[in-house]
């Protein structure tokens, strides 16, 4: 049971003190305390004449008197009641308690689990599951995206798997606390506050990490990377704390989602990828685009189209992009990488056709083709670690040290040791860094043999 960015994850909650227990907010008995986060504590409220049940949010004490939580929450109502979607949470009732004054909401009160509850338990769903959800969800955003609204915070923990009364499953967008309306329908907002960060890391796009301005788009990457967890149970991008996440987000396309799942259709995985290309440019323009083309997955209607010309799909491995001229050698690479504790992705058949949206997502400026034996030795592989070390509700960090790191870790690799082969039956291979020394003495060698061959000219006349 969830409500915005407060969810009850089977925690004792200690309830038998607090004064709001009993009492009445708005018509609403507080009957019980139902979910506490990081900023609110959320109750279950029952109307007093009509019985109906509602959740109530109340602002923590601690942030009752913080501008920037109280607008939070004052965003969250309005975006909410600006949009009015059945995909949306409702939110119907704000006010401020009388002694405290705490601010609140109250909305929609949920059955059901948050999507990152309910995907440790099912995950990697089947397509047949996951296609439905993800239909609901962009016409959610698209509702949004046409009065303007950007969430810019999307991630599992703002979607809600509710059960139905029929045993379907439907899903439910909450939390827009983050959430921003831009003048116009598909326009863009500029960051709140120049020099940092909002988001979650494992699903924020390039575009808010570099502290640029968001646009619809932006959200659609955060439900390719949605949809990449549901299909997977892997994150796109995954390291042990958030800015090595960033950084990776900004160097490197994740796996494709069919090394891990080979049965995955190549549509499907293709579509994923256009979502999460690193450009917003290059993504599906807008929420019903990609709506549309996820129904023609579903209906099995997508007809097989040749890739763009020159266009050659890649593996992302571990520790790199392998374009897919020789699949034994992908294969060597996924195989030799793939075994420490993370997770091994499964080699990817190419008997299928190329989806037309993989194809905006293989050649990238940065996966440049070499052959193996001049390629230089890359970073250790990627460890897997438990997604709830990176998915903090929310991070504020400064761009520039993202940046940073992107430039270390780009001029370490420059600077990468040379392995020199050595031919001599069971001698070992020597690692020496690469320097300029050995072109100086042979420069050095040269002028010195120049300058004997002359004074031994001299000498003869």
């Amino acid at each position: 049971m969830s409500v915005g960015d407060e969810t009850l994850r089977n925690v004792n909650l200690v309830t038998m003190t607090d004064p709001l227990l009993g009492q009445v907010v708005e018509q609403y008995r507080v009957e019980s305390l139902i979910g506490s986060g990081a900023m609110g504590m959320v109750y279950r409220g029952v109307h007093q004449v009509i019985g109906k049940a509602v959740a109530i949010k109340v602002l923590k004490l601690d942030y009752a008197d913080d501008p920037e939580m109280v607008q939070r929450l004052v965003r969250e109502a309005r975006t909410v009641n600006a949009i009015r979607h059945p995909a949306i949470v409702d939110i119907f009732g704000f006010g401020t308690l009388p002694r405290s004054e705490q601010p609140y909401i109250v909305m929609d009160l949920l059955e059901g689990d948050p999507l990152d509850s309910y995907l440790k338990d099912h995950a990697p769903m089947k397509p047949r599951d996951v296609i439905p959800m993800l239909d609901e969800l962009l016409s959610a955003l698209s509702a949004a995206h046409a009065v303007g609204v950007i969430h810019r915070d999307l991630k599992p923990g703002n979607v809600f798997v509710e059960s139905k009364p029929d045993g379907q499953k439907g899903i439910k967008v909450i939390d827009f606390g983050l959430a921003k309306q831009a003048d116009r329908a598909g326009g863009s907002v500029k960051p709140t506050n120049p020099g940092t960060l909002l988001g979650t890391p494992a699903f924020m796009a390039p575009e808010q990490v570099l502290g640029t301005k968001v646009t619809p788009s932006t959200d659609l990457y955060a439900v390719g990377g949605i949809a990449y967890q549901m299909l997977t149970n892997h994150l796109p991008h995954e390291a042990p704390s958030a800015i090595e996440v960033l950084s990776q987000k900004m160097q490197h396309d994740p796996i494709r989602p069919r090394q891990w799942q080979p049965s995955l259709d190549e549509d499907l995985d293709g579509w994923v990828m256009n979502l999460l290309s690193r450009e917003p440019e290059k993504r599906m323009k807008d929420a019903d685009e990609a709506r549309r083309a996820l129904r023609r997955i579903g209906d099995g209607k997508t007809t097989g189209a040749q890739p763009v010309s020159g266009a050659r799909p890649a593996v992302r491995t571990a520790t790199g992009v392998v374009p897919r001229r020789d699949w034994g050698e992908a294969r060597t690479l996924i195989t030799e990488e793939s075994s420490g504790v993370h997770d091994k992705p499964a080699d990817v058949s190419t008997d299928r056709h190329v989806s037309p949206w993989a194809a905006t997502n293989t050649e990238h400026p940065a996966q440049v083709e070499v052959e193996e034996a001049t390629m230089p030795p890359q970073p250790a592989p990627r460890q897997k670690f438990q997604s709830a070390r990176i998915e903090a509700p929310t991070v504020a960090a400064n761009p520039d040290e993202v940046l940073a790191e992107v430039k270390k870790k780009e001029s370490q690799r420059s600077l990468a040791p040379v392995a020199l082969p050595v031919d001599a039956p069971g001698e070992v291979p020597v690692t020496v860094p690469p320097s300029r020394a050995g072109l100086y003495l042979a420069l050095g060698a040269a002028v010195l043999a120049l300058l004997a061959g002359l004074a031994w000219l001299l000498s003869q006349k």
